[in-house]
């Protein structure tokens, strides 16, 4: 299966209480009629931001922009009723603060109707973030040493010898940075049903584990590659070092000093919290196996919040940028914002636009989708967290949306013209073709639409709209994911993501 990753990314003054009081009441209007609930007395709201916060709610845009055509906006409420999506829990950041957030629950889902701003999702890849900056505080009080080599804080795992060298050894810091060397992958999570494996059998590649072992199959910090594996063994390490289990040490070093209060690292979780879990469920809109899976590689997917938690940690990396927080050093987050490697700084992608400097990540588990910004310049972001395999596309929106409503620097639209293709060249390019001379890829024609679309070999469809370009140029409005046609030795041929599909004879 391919996982296409998209190449990655007004203010209003305030109003009259009078005037608020017209909005709010249109506001509990907007979902009197609708399939979705929201919110709770856990949520946030400030009263200056209801206006943007019913514009978010009520212009979705999408990631194209076509020039010399009205924009067409969705709402919140249709866009998850489309996108088959149980619930999302939502947080917006501005100016360093959290304005409001809110949850989104859709009827047709009984199991989220119980939901509230406290209830936790799984926060994915969120965690290795949250992971790293704890660890960051202990190499700033001298805990530990991010650049010793790591092996000096392993007790009973020993690192099988590969690329690694005494010159270039693997280190927390490679590790955090995804540069150690060390396999690349991720996690897939073990049934509830199911013991869960111990972090030695993990890195070890047990019988039991649906993963391989990990292996330091390139020179440390030659090549950016992301590694979950590599987060599994500072886990250990941490473990080894502190002697405790690692969702302790997170809660002492991470999730108590940034107030992350329903934010919770343990591995299966407790009975006594499992009813404020929001169950995952899969891209046909099922409920995934025993609602959730586990995931005893806690550094790297274990985490479970929600939008207020991950956005009270996002605001204290912010604060500590600006030099104003009390758990991070501004030194400390300066230095990591110089270490830039292609595009990305331990983890999360940089967007620098003009003196804008803002730092973005993703997380995908089964059955969730996550995404949070910052811009430490600003103090503006955005967290969403949505138990659905269907959300990632509902988080690009929103970020967008965001974008225009609060005037960031950083997540903008692709603008495009559409051109006029005939059906005939339009049907010259179907057929099947050899992506990066090793993925299958199709193309196909709809007669009824006049439209041809790409398929991936997971039966993903991107319908693509002929643009104005250098040449037979295409887009998928909804990702911005461009495909442009050439011909090669009479048969024709397309550029996807900077790598060449050949059609086959």
């Amino acid at each position: 299966m391919i996982k296409i990753k998209r190449m990655k990314q007004l203010l209003y003054k305030l109003i009259f209480q009078t005037t608020i009081l017209v909005f709010l009441g249109s506001c509990s209007n907007l979902f009197k009629d609708s399939n979705i609930q929201k919110g709770s007395s856990d949520c946030i709201s400030q009263e200056a931001s209801v206006e943007r916060k019913i514009r978010l709610e009520t212009e979705l845009r999408g990631q194209v922009k076509f020039l010399e055509e009205v924009e067409s906006f969705i709402s919140i409420t249709d866009r998850m009723s489309a996108y088959n999506i149980p619930a999302l829990s939502l947080a917006v950041i501005n100016e360093g603060r959290i304005e409001w957030a809110d949850i989104y629950k859709n009827v047709n889902f009984p199991e989220v109707q119980n939901l509230d701003c406290s209830s936790i999702f799984q926060a994915a890849s969120l965690s290795k973030p949250v992971t790293f900056l704890a660890a960051l505080r202990m190499h700033s009080t001298g805990e530990i040493d991010l650049d010793r080599n790591i092996q000096d804080y392993l007790q009973d795992f020993v690192l099988p010898q590969g690329k690694q060298t005494a010159e270039h050894p693997v280190t927390f810091r490679n590790i955090f940075s995804h540069t150690s060397g060390i396999n690349p992958g991720g996690y897939q999570g073990y049934a509830r049903n199911r013991s869960m494996p111990s972090d030695l059998a993990i890195l070890r590649g047990s019988e039991e584990v649906n993963t391989p072992a990990i292996e330091v199959s390139t020179q440390p910090n030659e090549t950016l590659a992301y590694s979950g594996g590599g987060y599994t063994l500072a886990e250990l390490a941490l473990q080894d070092i502190y002697n405790e289990a690692f969702s302790n040490i997170m809660k002492k070093w991470i999730l108590e000093p940034a107030g992350m209060e329903h934010a919770e690292f343990t591995q299966p979780l407790p009975d006594s919290i499992s009813n404020q879990v929001a169950k995952g469920y899969n891209q046909s809109g099922e409920l995934i196996d025993g609602g959730w899976r586990n995931h005893p590689e806690q550094a790297a997917a274990g985490l479970w919040s929600n939008a207020i938690d991950m956005a009270k940690f996002l605001i204290e990396i912010y604060n500590a940028y600006q030099g104003k927080s009390s758990i991070f050093l501004q030194s400390d987050i300066k230095t990591i914002v110089s270490h830039e490697r292609d595009g990305h700084i331990y983890g999360f992608i940089v967007n620098r636009t003009e003196d804008d400097i803002a730092l973005t990540h993703y997380g995908g588990n089964e059955g969730y989708r996550t995404g949070m910004t910052i811009s430490l310049t600003s103090g503006n972001g955005l967290v969403y967290l949505i138990n659905s395999d269907n959300g990632g596309a509902l988080g690009n929106e929103l970020l967008l949306s965001a974008s225009e409503i609060y005037q960031w620097q950083h997540f903008k639209q692709t603008n495009v013209q559409r051109k006029q293709v005939s059906a005939e060249i339009l049907k010259g390019l179907t057929g099947e073709y050899k992506w990066n001379n090793q993925i299958d890829l199709s193309i196909a024609f709809d007669e009824n639409n006049k439209q041809i679309s790409l398929y991936f070999p997971n039966g993903d469809e991107y319908k693509l709209i002929a643009i104005i370009g250098d040449g037979l140029d295409f887009i998928h409005p909804n990702t911005g994911v461009k495909v442009s046609f050439s011909m090669n030795d009479d048969l024709p041929s397309f550029n996807l993501y900077g790598q060449t599909a050949v059609k086959l004879q």
